[in-house]
């Protein structure tokens, strides 16, 4: 995969100290890291009360996959063992990492603070860092072979069911966070003797609603409702999901249908969250769809992959069938 296709994850950095961002710079750069710094004075985030700036971005849709917090005082006067119980109270699902002055250990905390934090590292000690977001972060491996591949499918789908669509996406990335973007989510099981789990798309109802008017789908409604749009969802989800199983789950011979562990998904539609019973990264997509026309305005589609039953990438592979694709389409050739 392409350098601008790598499989990344987005954290929320709150440290003011050079060299102690030196070293976050270093950590990200190495491990596909998009670090989003909090600004105290610029605009973009907001001014004031850190915990505030914080707290606007945690509300918002970006999804992350850790926060690093300094445990003294900031500019602010507020200090990260403050910002860690506030923090964690929210989003608990979000790993925190503490950089500390003299101790990497977090006995000496009180026990609320203890319960926040992922784990704690002094200044200069990479290596316990580089542990924790291993550990952490980029505990779950993705083979970027099939990241790429769920893009494709996916890109597929949306034009079967909205023919000449330009569709973009953003690069994958994985998440920590249980956030629900918009009104309309669907999810489907993801099955096969190597993983299983759900594959999840969320949007916005009136986006697809304002796309059903436009007359550019096979519902012909100037007037949709709710159920159109979910309509239009499922046949996007079930044709994402025919592909998935068509292309990777197509050689598998599983005979262990019985038996097998399931565990609730909780939602809890105030705090827009969604839980799988499962703290590991998640595979994410971001997609665009667009008409070149202009006959409807854009929309935005999440998507989600959560193997939070069972996951052994090491026995991934593609079919079959989709070599076979790939060889007829010219894209590939017999050695």
């Amino acid at each position: 995969m392409s350098e601008e296709e790598q499989i990344v994850s987005k954290v929320l950095v709150h440290e003011n100290d050079e060299q102690a961002l030196s070293v976050l710079k270093d950590i990200c750069t190495k491990n596909n890291l998009v670090g989003l710094k909090v600004c105290s004075r610029g605009t973009s985030i907001g001014l004031g009360d850190p915990s505030n700036e914080i707290g606007d971005v945690l509300n918002s849709n970006v999804d992350l996959g850790a926060i690093f917090l300094y445990e003294g005082e900031d500019l602010h006067g507020v200090t990260g063992l403050e910002l860690c119980e506030k923090i964690h109270r929210s989003r608990p699902e979000l790993p925190i990492f503490l950089r500390r002055d003299d101790l990497d250990s977090i006995d000496d905390l009180a026990e609320a603070e203890k319960q926040a934090i992922a784990g704690c590292y002094i200044t200069g000690d990479q290596d316990r860092l580089q542990s924790l977001v291993e550990e952490y972060i980029c505990s779950m491996y993705y083979p970027t072979e099939f990241a790429q591949g769920i893009a494709q499918v996916s890109e597929e789908a949306f034009n079967n069911v909205i023919p000449g669509l330009k569709v973009r996406h953003d690069m994958p990335y994985l998440v920590k966070d249980q956030i629900i973007y918009g009104e309309l989510f669907s999810l489907i099981p993801l099955e096969s003797a190597w993983c299983r789990g759900y594959m999840m798309l969320q949007t916005t109802e009136s986006e697809v609603l304002d796309l059903i008017r436009s007359g550019r789908t096979q519902i012909k409604n100037e007037r949709p409702t709710s159920t159109d749009s979910n309509n239009i969802l499922n046949e996007v989800t079930n044709l994402i999901w025919g592909s998935i199983k068509s292309r990777y789950f197509a050689n598998d011979h599983n005979d262990e249908e019985t038996h097998r562990t399931q565990v609730p998904i909780m939602v809890n539609h105030h705090r827009k969250h969604i839980s799988f019973g499962s703290s590991e990264p998640q595979l994410c997509f971001k997609y665009t769809l667009s008409c070149p026309n202009h006959e409807f305005p854009d929309i935005v589609l999440y998507q989600r992959l959560i193997f939070n039953l069972s996951w052994t990438p090491e026995k991934f592979e593609e079919s079959d069938r989709a070599v076979d694709e790939l060889i007829n389409d010219g894209e590939l050739e017999f050695f």
